[in-house]
């Protein structure tokens, strides 16, 4: 037993190095000084397959097209740092998500300076949603921002350029949802007694998602979890309909003036109805109590929108809806 005592130490001796007790007190950057961190993005694509870092530096290159540069740095597997020469590039990347790049969807978000990378969030990611089945006096702020708490977390609620709510066939929010987690597909809305309506969401820009758990990242082939649990006479919810089709907005015609009177048409001008479409059954969800207007809208609309035919979207001047955001940044050239 002796004879171990020194082999038994010399373990010991070793076994103490390994650890690490030492604490520094580090200074932080309080004067700002490294200047490349304001105009700093992080950017990780929802994927289970490995990207080519090439390949994303010159997509992202012709995608956002940076009026005064950028630089793509590869930190781990499908995980990037970019930054860019001017604010205004950085900004205009920020307010136009969500990003998609190769059917994969990508979060973009910023870096703060005193988190590491290992700690930052990728899993909170902004989409812009439509609302479809709300009648025209439950589409209001206080409802979008209701709706968005059963969702994420609101952003914003898309407003036309002249500040009043945009709505039309749909009430149109940007929430912050969490990629991780099966997209939510529709709620219903309560109506006069204990009658329930349903309400369809449908996602801008959607990537590929499982058809089988309704996540990002892989498709129903691979997918990794269980199989869904779907009531008998039930439809998955999880199908290509909740990818929202893009719609150009169409103006047909001079615009209207009052002080000339216009002479009746005789042909019609009523468009042809939206064909119907069979969509699944939501699974049971709480009713979400939506509050009403009381404005009558017949008379503060003169000139109601017409139905709309599939995939065109027909609109009068007043009533204008923004499918891009309405935000005006200033031109970079300025304020160098």
């Amino acid at each position: 037993m002796a004879n171990l005592q020194p082999e038994l130490d010399a373990l010991i001796s070793k076994t103490n190095q390994l650890l690490c007790e030492d604490t520094l007190e580090l200074e932080e950057d309080t004067n700002n000084v490294n200047k490349e961190y304001p105009l700093t993005l992080l950017a990780k694509i929802i994927s289970n397959k490995k990207v080519k870092a090439k390949a994303v530096q010159s997509i992202l290159f012709k995608a956002w097209n940076p009026n005064k540069g950028m630089k793509i740095q590869l930190m781990e597997e499908n995980c990037f740092c970019i930054t860019f020469n001017h604010d205004w590039d950085r900004t205009r990347v920020l307010e136009s998500r969500p990003w998609s790049i190769m059917s994969s969807h990508m979060v973009v978000r910023d870096w703060p300076p005193d988190l590491t990378m290992k700690k930052i969030n990728f899993n909170i990611s902004p989409f812009w949603i439509r609302i479809c089945g709300l009648p025209p006096n439950q589409m209001t702020k206080a409802n979008a921002s209701k709706i968005a708490d059963n969702i994420g977390a609101l952003l914003e609620v898309g407003f036309t350029a002249n500040g009043n709510i945009a709505w039309c066939k749909y009430l149109r929010i940007w929430v912050e949802i969490d990629v991780q987690k099966p997209i939510q597909t529709c709620f219903y809305r309560t109506k006069e007694g204990s009658k329930k309506a349903w309400v369809q969401l449908q996602y801008e820009r959607l990537p590929d998602f499982c058809f089988s758990c309704g996540r990002l990242g892989h498709v129903g082939w691979n997918c990794p979890s269980p199989p869904l649990v779907i009531p008998e006479n039930w439809s998955n919810p999880f199908r290509p309909w909740l990818r929202a089709e893009f719609q150009a907005s169409i103006s047909a015609g001079a615009a209207w003036n009052p002080s000339i009177k216009h002479k009746e048409d005789s042909t019609s001008s009523e468009l042809p109805s939206s064909p119907e479409m069979v969509l699944p059954s939501p699974t049971e969800r709480t009713p979400i109590k939506l509050h009403s207007e009381t404005q009558d809208f017949r008379n503060s609309h003169s000139n109601p929108v017409p139905l709309s035919p599939p995939r065109i979207f027909a609109y009068l001047p007043e009533f204008h809806m923004p499918f891009a955001n309405h935000r005006k940044f200033p031109h970079p050239n300025k304020q160098i």
